[in-house]
């Protein structure tokens, strides 16, 4: 691939993000998939493990373990916005926790990057369970870009 590919295409977007996956070894060590990157918005999956408990007497999700999903998502989401295949890196991720994520329900995440200039790229999060309208979390994120080339 090189700095003119067409990332429009659902199949050059979808290598694009199996790379992009690959390249962090974390995602895999903690389970999190891609599940669509055809369109602007990236959606994620982390399937719940009993290891992700924050509060074993509640049943609650790590609020940790969320960020942590949230800013691989919204990074594949701007680098798949990004003109050419350059390195990104946050500078910023806020959460805002709505609700608590419950145990025994994944975690879904579905980023969108909505705005890139010469130097940024800004993108939001939404987290969620069983239901896309009940987030149980959004995100929203700065991320700059390097200029360097990520090219294999």
């Amino acid at each position: 691939m090189d700095d003119t590919i067409d990332k429009t295409d659902p199949a050059v977007r979808a290598e694009i993000a199996r790379r992009f996956a690959a390249a962090i070894p974390h995602n895999a060590a903690i389970g999190l998939v891609l599940e669509d990157a055809a369109t602007d918005t990236v959606r994620m999956r982390l399937g719940y493990q009993a290891a992700f408990i924050g509060n074993v007497e509640a049943g609650l999700w790590h609020t940790g373990i969320a960020f942590t999903a949230a800013d691989s998502a919204c990074g594949l989401a701007v680098f798949l916005a990004l003109p050419g295949l350059e390195a990104i890196a946050t500078l910023d991720l806020r959460m805002d926790h709505l609700r608590p994520a419950l145990a025994g329900a994944d975690l879904v995440i579905e980023a969108t990057c909505h705005h890139v200039t010469e130097r940024m790229a800004f993108v939001n999060a939404d987290l969620h369970q069983d239901d896309p309208a009940r987030c149980v979390a959004r995100a929203t994120a700065t991320f700059t870009r390097t200029g360097k080339s990520v090219l294999a």
